[in-house]
């Protein structure tokens, strides 16, 4: 049975195997260094790290920040050896359940046929694309700000409305301040 494990920093073994699939799953542009991860999973309260495990064994992992009204999922990858085998939609539906709240990610442009199965794969899983202008900011210095969607889950508003937009600028600005660290308004 699929569980959400959550890890601390002090849990070298998961964290070990975290980092591995890490820098194995993401390019070095789109996830900050892993000891800031670290160092952010054990001095930021809003920041939360999963492991997925399937009895004993690892699976994947998802990292997030909760806040009361929205939580956005940052990393979330399946272990190569295990894709195929529904973990991916289990883990979704398990920590949607779990937060109760809106859910925001972002995902690549659909520019070839790898982040157009990400993005099916996620519309499957309930989550809407945006197709409104985002701009990720650098993770760190040297790095590329990307353009990316965003795409949501549980939305408090509908997308074809007036206030979606309202919606988007404000989640916007809190990923861009909350996570990136930058002032909401410097990547449009």
């Amino acid at each position: 049975m699929l569980r959400l494990q959550p890890v601390t920093p002090t849990d070298k073994e998961a964290l070990s195997y975290i980092e591995d699939l890490y820098v194995k799953s993401f390019p070095v542009d789109e996830r900050r260094p892993f000891e800031k991860l670290v160092e952010l999973l054990g001095n930021t309260p809003v920041f939360h790290l999963r492991l997925l495990c399937d009895g004993d064994k690892k699976v994947g992992f998802i990292s997030y920040w909760q806040w009361p009204d929205l939580t956005y999922g940052e990393h979330f990858a399946v272990d190569p050896d295990e894709r195929g085998g529904g973990y991916g939609g289990k883990a979704l539906r398990l920590l949607c359940e779990e937060l109760q709240t809106p859910v925001v990610l972002e995902v690549e442009l659909p520019f070839d046929e790898m982040s157009r199965r990400r993005i099916g794969f996620y519309q499957r899983s309930g989550f809407t694309l945006s197709t409104l202008r985002y701009i990720q900011p650098p993770y760190f210095d040297g790095a590329q700000p990307l353009e990316l969607h965003l795409m949501f889950y549980a939305l408090p508003v509908p997308m074809e409305s007036d206030a979606f937009s309202d919606f988007f600028c404000r989640v916007r600005d809190r990923l861009h301040r909350d996570v990136y660290g930058v002032a909401p308004g410097r990547y449009v």
